[in-house]
């Protein structure tokens, strides 16, 4: 009997990953893309926690190679719970499916896990209802977990997560500013649906082609950029795409007065990043 874990699955995050583990070792997995808080919130909602490549990239990490990707639209979320249930059945890959306790489906989200199993049943098909994974006595979803990111409260996303919260985004041509302060820089575009951690200083880890490097960052919410300082780090790197694991928040954005005292800040943000990356 192969299941696979069925549901939205932005972040993947320590509750995503138990109902992926309930499915078992050969799991598939089949997820929603966009997701739906992305349809329903319209153009205006950057709050992906992450990107559809992030998304694919962590699975791959996971072991999971088995992928179907069902599409989200006004039609998918106006679907009856039987026609969304046969639209699954067709699918014709598993045995059943596992689902997270608070899974809903169809029109208004009127389908529960109840339902599905009702639907399900028709075409032989099993559903697995996975129970909550806590943290503190709180189930752990994706709505807490931006919270906590938009509150600049990395380490209690991170524990939710499971892992240091990231951005993955292509390398672009800046001014150019940094390198003549003496602190280069790889400016980093990301998706404009994903959220960023509020603006400021970051310590991060950098993920260049297949090494991790020590660095500090600073993020620009407002125009989807990450500018990471590696350094002693050499070499063009304009179309390549960059990761960035935020680890601890340095400052928040300042007023400079001076080239200077903008020199100064970041010496000492790239000091405060290497000695708590030293202890990480």
């Amino acid at each position: 009997m192969r299941l696979a874990a069925l549901g939205a699955f932005d972040g993947l995050h320590r509750g995503h990953m138990k109902v992926i583990e309930t499915a078992g070792p050969d799991a598939g997995i089949v997820f929603f893309e966009p997701v739906p808080r992305q349809v329903f919130g319209g153009l205006a909602w950057k709050k992906r926690l992450t990107t559809p490549a992030e998304r694919y990239e962590l699975l791959r990490d996971n072991g999971i190679s088995s992928i179907i990707t069902l599409p989200f639209d006004g039609v998918t979320a106006a679907s009856t719970p039987q026609r969304f249930s046969r639209l699954l059945a067709e699918i014709g890959l598993f045995s059943g499916f596992a689902v997270g306790y608070d899974f809903r489906f169809g029109s208004d989200a009127s389908g529960t896990t109840v339902t599905l199993k009702e639907c399900l049943r028709q075409f032989g098909l099993t559903v697995t209802v996975v129970e909550p994974e806590n943290a503190g006595g709180v189930p752990v979803k994706s709505g807490k977990i931006r919270e906590l990111l938009l509150e600049g409260d990395l380490s209690g996303a991170a524990d939710l997560l499971g892992r240091a919260y990231g951005a993955t985004g292509v390398v672009s041509r800046g001014r150019g500013f940094g390198k003549t302060l003496g602190f280069p820089t790889l400016n980093i575009r990301v998706p404009e649906s994903k959220l960023l951690p509020p603006h400021g200083s970051y310590a991060t880890f950098a993920g260049i082609g297949c090494r991790k490097y020590e660095a500090v960052a600073y993020v620009v919410p407002q125009r989807n950029l990450v500018e990471v300082h590696v350094p002693s780090f050499e070499g063009d790197f304009y179309g390549a795409e960059v990761s960035v694991e935020f680890v601890s928040f340095i400052r928040g954005s300042e007023i400079v007065n001076s080239e200077e005292m903008l020199r100064k800040l970041i010496k000492n943000d790239l000091e405060r990043s290497m000695e708590v990356l030293r202890e990480w």
